[in-house]
């Protein structure tokens, strides 16, 4: 059942080829017919209340900016995540002594204008054979572990996790990274239709 799932995420994937689209198709044809005779799928056609050969896609999700992207490599859209963090960055200048923690912690845009300049974000792609993935990592923290809050567990352990300043700076970056990205997977299955992989995190070597 892998290879159907697989299959029909190399079919639907955008920057699929005409000619790789088609050999994808014949391939999932006799994969589906595979495994009807072993019991594994339930025949029934594709049609409109959403379900693809017996099963049911998930929706998909789409970015604010994926439209200017869509035939875009990897590669270019990074540079355009790599811009707009930069963008945002700049933004205290313009918004000038006014722009503080509480400005920061209530909007994404000036929570990147308001954390210390001397954290950095590097952004980086991978590629390889199920797709590509835009990997954004905050390095650089003023101290190890800054930003970071320690709390307790449903288990009552205690457990360092990212504080209101660090989590506005990754959830700003989150929404930069997502922007252009789109989402249809199902994890229960095991099943993965995104533009792009990744995440944004911080540089395991500076958490507490």
């Amino acid at each position: 059942m892998k290879k159907v799932w697989m299959l029909e995420n190399l079919i639907f994937h955008p920057r699929t080829g005409a000619e790789e689209r088609a050999a994808a198709s014949r391939m999932l044809d006799r994969a589906i017919a595979a495994a009807h005779k072993k019991g594994q799928v339930i025949r029934k056609d594709s049609g409109s209340d959403g379900t693809w050969h017996g099963y049911r896609l998930p929706d998909v999700r789409y970015g604010a900016r994926y439209e200017e992207v869509k035939h875009l490599s990897t590669t270019e859209i990074a540079k355009r995540i790599r811009a707009d963090i930069k963008l945002a960055r700049k933004v205290e200048a313009k918004l000038g002594k006014a722009t503080g923690t509480e400005v920061a912690l209530a909007d994404s845009l000036t929570a990147l204008a308001t954390m210390p300049t001397q954290v950095k974000v590097s952004v980086r792609t991978d590629y390889f054979s199920g797709g590509s993935a835009i990997r954004v990592n905050v390095y650089n923290l003023p101290e190890k572990g800054w930003g970071y809050v320690q709390e307790r567990d449903m288990w009552g352990k205690p457990r360092w996790v990212p504080g209101p300043e660090l989590s506005a700076i990754l959830a700003a970056l989150e929404a930069i990274h997502g922007a252009y990205n789109f989402d249809g997977s199902d994890p229960m299955v095991d099943y993965h239709h995104v533009n792009y992989y990744g995440q944004v995190e911080v540089d395991w070597r500076e958490r507490p």
